[in-house]
């Protein structure tokens, strides 16, 4: 379903439907990391489309970049994420996407953070799991995706209030190096 490529590696234009993501290597910084994950993804479009850097029909949002118009009769959705030192960029045209990327380490506030965010039985399964780390690093990323994919704010968790991101298709790849994946289509 996925392809993941590594920057400066550019992929063709993918079929609709067909999500691409796109890993760069970024500084720390995040300032510097939004400014070389939005360079990356400007020349990948403009590879694409034919047109300038300066030319795209791509504009900044309050959720990141948003492209407006057709890409090869289709439409485009990005879905941005940090990770210390990278960036992803996940691509589909027609269709939506949502990304979310996070290294699996201890979190200090995990409890207060899972119960705040995602709530009192997600906590219990971090807690009576073997792994914690790695599973508050899967239930944050797949919230965070869903988040993205339906185009919501983070906001506190309650029962009416649970992420609902419809039908869609979802993964997640947990990386050699600790990287935890999330992505959700529709």
């Amino acid at each position: 379903m996925k392809t993941i490529f590594r920057w400066p590696k550019t992929p063709a234009l993918p079929a609709p439907g067909r999500p691409v993501l796109l890993r760069v290597p970024t500084p720390s910084a995040r300032v510097a990391a939004r400014r070389e994950l939005r360079a990356a993804l400007r020349r990948l479009l403009a590879d694409w489309t034919g047109c300038s850097a300066e030319q795209l029909p791509l504009h900044e949002t309050a959720r990141g970049p948003a492209w407006t118009g057709p890409l090869a009769g289709f439409s485009l959705d990005i879905s941005l994420s940090y990770a210390e030192g990278e960036g992803w960029i996940g691509l589909i045209r027609a269709g939506s996407i949502g990304i979310d990327v996070m290294r699996v380490q201890p979190i200090p506030e995990v409890e207060s953070l899972t119960r705040l965010y995602l709530g009192p039985a997600v906590w219990e399964t971090i807690r009576n799991s073997r792994y914690p780390d790695l599973r508050f690093a899967l239930a944050w990323t797949d919230m965070e995706a869903g988040l993205k994919l339906s185009k919501q704010p983070l906001r506190e968790f309650s029962e009416g209030t649970a992420t609902h991101a419809g039908k869609c298709a979802s993964q997640r790849f947990l990386l050699p190096d600790g990287l935890v994946i999330a992505l959700a289509c529709r």
